[in-house]
């Protein structure tokens, strides 16, 4: 790998295959990568000049270049000696499945699913299995509205408590953990903890300083542009822009219909507003608007390297009412044994859950994780100047679905739409009104001038309409039998 590539300069960032995550900067021996906004609002790895020694390091600890280790291998390495573990293609390995929310502490109300990733890492804490939690807390920064950080009290764990749909990087809190001391346990995407994972099996402090790594289920990551767009939906100057929370919960209306609120400041004073779900922005999510391009290529739904990972649960009876649920996928014994005892001092509302029950849940990152993957790496390594091809535990499989095609054909031409228009005139005062156009042109040219997606689309109206009248005419039978 050194001797084909210098570093992830020359592999990961050209062929848009970059997630930003950080761990090759963090890792770096001579500080040869510094991690930097690129021009569509992602992080990425900058080579500096002279520093380069082309150890070939960031190579092997990268998460979307083609080496041994993928999510199946590093998962069996930690987690395949314990006793009762299985295996499934969605989950990878685990010990137990549960579903459940946090009953103390305002866990659940102020966090993005049930509350239970902040229980569990506040017991981390007090009960000194971890010295720090290193976890995503708001930014002082309006350049950077969110960062890592090394925490220590239970107050700043809590102050992190609700997801955040913007990019972050590792690169400092792994300069940390390197230089400190201590017992850390890390929080973060599947793409992230593969990485440290990658990166704890070449560095001795690494591998004895992390003791516990969390993982969230991910669908996608997104640009910062995502949050400075949603900004200018609900009425602010994206330029302005001071902070911002995502998946604020309104006990009025159903869980899964959270806001997104802002607050931009300027010299004409502080102006707030919100985005709710079901006023455009699971639009938006759903149709790939912003959407790093290296998801694309990413094939774990559920963090399988970590000893723990929480996904959110949205059906009953698995989601407990109107307040949030998680579901909870774990691997780790001792992560099992906090859970369990915390169920049984009532702090915790814990059931076990079939496999099945998850798997239903995440029907949607299934698609894009697995069909659609395999159909992009049939694609690329079919084509003839292609420089990189992706190599992941799913194999390259064309995808005979005329319409599932054209549906991945249309959410890739919205990302590029909505980075590119959204880049191009960041800086100005319409920036929301000129991406809604480059969208609506996007949907009447695949709606109206594609023969393809009529023809499919108009076979599929036509088959649900007789359906519904071959329903409604046995409904009317069945009233004279």
């Amino acid at each position: 790998m050194a001797s084909q590539y210098r570093n992830v300069c020359d592999v990961t960032v050209p062929n848009g295959l970059c997630v930003g995550c950080g761990i090759c900067a963090g890792i770096c021996p001579e500080g040869a990568l510094n991690i930097a906004w690129n021009y569509y609002g992602e992080y990425a790895p900058v080579e500096l000049a002279g520093k380069c020694t082309e150890c070939g390091l960031c190579l092997q600890v990268c998460p979307f270049v083609n080496q041994q280790e993928n999510e199946t291998t590093l998962a069996k390495r930690e987690f395949s000696n314990q006793d009762g573990i299985h295996h499934n293609s969605v989950v990878g390995l685990f010990l137990d499945l549960f579903a459940g929310y946090s009953k103390v502490d305002n866990h659940r109300i102020r966090g993005a699913g049930g509350g239970l990733a902040t229980w569990l890492l506040e017991k981390l804490l007090t009960q000194d299995i971890v010295d720090r939690i290193c976890c995503v807390v708001p930014s002082n920064d309006p350049n950077i509205l969110f960062r890592y950080s090394v925490v220590d009290s239970v107050d700043d764990v809590r102050s992190a408590s609700c997801s955040a749909y913007y990019p972050v990087e590792l690169s400092q809190t792994i300069s940390e953990i390197l230089n400190v001391d201590g017992r850390y346990a890390v929080i973060g995407l599947p793409c992230a903890l593969k990485g440290l994972r990658m990166a704890m099996l070449r560095s001795v402090d690494l591998r004895k300083r992390i003791v516990v790594l969390v993982g969230l289920v991910c669908g996608q990551q997104k640009s910062k542009f995502f949050a400075e767009y949603l900004c200018a939906m609900g009425g602010g100057c994206p330029s302005k822009v001071k902070a911002v929370s995502f998946r604020v919960k309104d006990p009025s209306r159903h869980h899964l219909d959270h806001r997104f609120e802002f607050t931009c400041v300027s010299g004409d004073g502080v102006v707030t507003g919100h985005v709710y779900q079901s006023q455009g922005m699971s639009w938006l999510w759903g149709h790939d608007c912003f959407k790093l391009n290296a998801c694309n290529f990413c094939d774990d739904i559920t963090a399988e390297v970590a000893d723990v990972t929480f996904g959110d649960s949205v059906a009953e009876p698995y989601s407990y009412g109107n307040m949030g649920a998680n579901f909870v996928i774990v691997r780790s014994g001792l992560i099992r044994d906090l859970l369990v005892s915390g169920a049984s001092a009532g702090e915790i509302v814990l059931d076990r859950v079939p496999l099945k029950a998850i798997i239903t849940r995440q029907q949607g990152v299934i698609l894009l994780k697995r069909k659609d993957l395999q159909h992009r790496l049939y694609l690329v390594s079919h084509k003839h100047n292609a420089s990189y091809i992706p190599v992941k535990r799913f194999p390259p499989r064309r995808r005979l679905n005329p319409l599932r095609n054209l549906d991945m054909q249309v959410r890739d031409r919205m990302r590029d739409v909505s980075r590119e228009t959204y880049a191009q005139h960041r800086y100005q005062p319409n920036v929301g009104l000129l991406v809604q156009k480059a969208i609506i042109h996007v949907l009447e040219t695949f709606a109206y001038r594609n023969w393809r997606f009529n023809f499919f689309f108009g076979i599929v109206c036509f088959t649900k309409s007789v359906r519904h009248w071959l329903s409604s005419l046995m409904c009317r039978l069945r009233k004279f039998v």
